[in-house]
This record gives C-alpha cells, structure tokens and sequence, in this order.
C-alpha cells in the first residue's frame, strides 16, 4: 500500500488540553486562502505542458535515483485540479508539449511572444506553465510503533515546478514549487511506471493549496461541564444549533459575578462568535474570559491557545476576502 507525508501542524496543547474531563475538541472545515493571488480580471486560464521530455520509464524495475515526472500526466492532473476547484471561470488544456524534444532537465521559460500566442488561441487570460517534476527516489527502513522490525519501504522526494504567465509581462508573474516525500510499500508490482505516474500526479495535486483558495479541517476547544446550561449547550454544539448554545452561554456569564465558570462560559461565547463569522465580538468575548481566569491555570493556557488561532485567522481575512472577490 502506498504511504503518504504531508505537512501537518501539530499543536500539543489540543491533545494535552482536550484530555481534560471538562474540555472537549471538535472539527470544521474552514476556507484559506491561496498562497498566490491573481489580477482582478482573471476569468479564463489555461494549462500548457512545457516539461522537458523523458524516456518511458519501464514496467518491469524499480530502480533508485533521479527520474523526471511525466509531463502529460502533470498538465492534466493540474487542468483537472483547478477545474474542480471552480476557481476560474474557464480552465483549458494545451494538448501538444511546448519543450523542445532535446531539452532532458530544466526547460525554458516562454517568452512573451509564446505567451501572447498561448493565450490568444486558447483564449486565456492567464497560463498555468507546468515546467518540471524532479522525483528522487530511494529505498529506506521506516519503523513503526510497538513494532519490532522495520519495514523496507521506496521513499519518493518531488519537486514540482510550475510557472504563471500573463500576456501583458515579459517574465512570469510567479513561480511556485514545493518539496514532498511519499512512500510506497516495496510490492512486486511496483515499478518505475507506476512511480513516475502516481508521484508525478501527487506532487501536481500537493500545489493545490498554493494556487487556490482551499477548504481545511480545522479543530477548537469549548468547555462542556459545570453547570446545566454548559451540558445542554453542549448538546446544541453536537447538533450545530449555534445560536441555542450562545443563548445558553450568554445566561450562565451572566449569572454569575465572577469564577472559573464565568471564565468558561466567557470562551464559549468567543468560539460562538467565530462559528458565526465575527471574529472582533470573539477576540471581546476572549479578552473577557481572560480577565475571569488566574494566572498559571488550565482556563489561561486554553484561552492563549484560542488566542493565537484568532490571530492567525485574522490575519488571511483580508487576503481571503480579496481572492473571493470574483465570487
């Protein structure tokens, strides 16, 4: 079976805090925006194969070392990932390789004459230009947990190159690559086809993020116990009725003059101004529910936790908005 790696944040304070009795964890999908962003009159795009050309690679060996991916597998895999985004208003795809056949490593960059051309007969505002993708390949032992043996397993690095052109630049307007590993279990049936063809697919799929505003599973902390109102608003976070668990939240701050539940109720309400979309009532919210806590206790370590996701959250807003302008 093939292995991924991808790059994952890893937040100790959500484990250690959400083993807590009166601490509980829950997961949405949020929307981030893309590394790269585009001129406003972008609509119509098109995607070009200018990889440079690579002997087949073979069905029958599995060998270790450099290889190059495979250039129509790549434009494809891209024309389909932005396509399915539903980003652009149009995505097509150049069918003919535009890197000369004696090129082997680093292709050139088109100059404003191709681009000028591309564009106008694909009728493109814009071209996504897949330029390379490096693949190294090599045999490692990964060991696993509990296990006594390691296993033998191939290790793929990929580097995907792909660059961005518009007519009006003579230069392209960015270039994006990114580094990834994968891993594959050492089958009989794995070969340097199929390693070419899936790596090169997955490297091309890993710049999605980059490229495009994106959906992500993102988990936050609410407090669920202490009182009745905490344990049914609780109840109302399990079946997404927000506004019943604010209400709930809302009674119990206000009942109380001071304390640790003051303090949780305090935070609940700032995650319930989040998932409501207003991130200033929830930054009030918090800066209340730390004015409750004292210093040094689970209740302060939660809320600078939050504290800090607001802030980073905060700071893709005005990035995020511009990009889903065109919407």
């Amino acid at each position: 079976m093939r292995k991924h790696i991808f790059q994952a944040l890893l937040i100790a304070a959500v484990s250690v805090l959400a083993a807590c009795g009166s601490v509980q964890s829950f997961t949405f999908e949020q929307l981030y925006p893309a590394e790269v962003t585009y001129p406003a009159g972008v609509s119509h795009v098109a995607v070009v194969n200018n990889m440079p050309s690579a002997p087949a690679p073979k069905g029958d060996v599995l060998t270790a070392g450099m290889h190059e991916g495979d250039g129509k597998i790549a434009a494809e895999t891209l024309a389909g990932a932005l396509a399915d985004s539903r980003y652009f208003s149009q995505v097509v795809i150049c069918d003919s390789a535009l890197c000369p056949e004696d090129i082997r490593t680093e292709a050139p960059m088109l100059t404003q004459a191709q681009v000028e051309e591309l564009c106008a007969s694909l009728e493109a505002d814009m071209l996504f230009s897949v330029e390379r993708v490096a693949l190294q390949t090599a045999k490692r032992e990964v060991f696993y947990p509990d296990f006594p043996m390691p296993f033998e397993v191939l290790e793929v690095k990929t580097r995907p190159t792909v660059r961005i052109y518009i007519p009006s630049r003579s230069k392209p307007m960015v270039s994006v690559s990114r580094v990834d590993s994968l891993y594959w279990d050492l089958l009989p049936d794995l070969s340097d086809r199929v390693v070419v063809r899936d790596a090169t697919s997955d490297a091309i799929s890993a710049l999605m993020p980059v490229l495009v505003p994106h959906w992500g599973e993102v988990s936050r902390l609410f407090y669920d116990s202490g009182s009745v109102e905490m344990r049914d608003a609780a109840v109302c976070v399990r079946e997404n009725d927000w506004a019943e668990a604010k209400r709930l939240w809302q009674q119990l701050y206000d009942s109380r003059k001071k304390g640790r539940l003051k303090a949780k109720a305090a935070f609940n309400m700032a995650l319930a101004c989040e998932m409501e979309g207003s991130l200033d009532e929830a930054s009030g919210w918090l800066d209340k529910a730390k004015g409750c806590v004292s210093p040094g206790s689970e209740e302060e370590r939660v809320a600078d936790y939050y504290q800090k996701v607001l802030e980073e959250k905060r700071k893709d807003l005005p990035k995020l908005d511009m990009q889903m302008k065109r919407f």
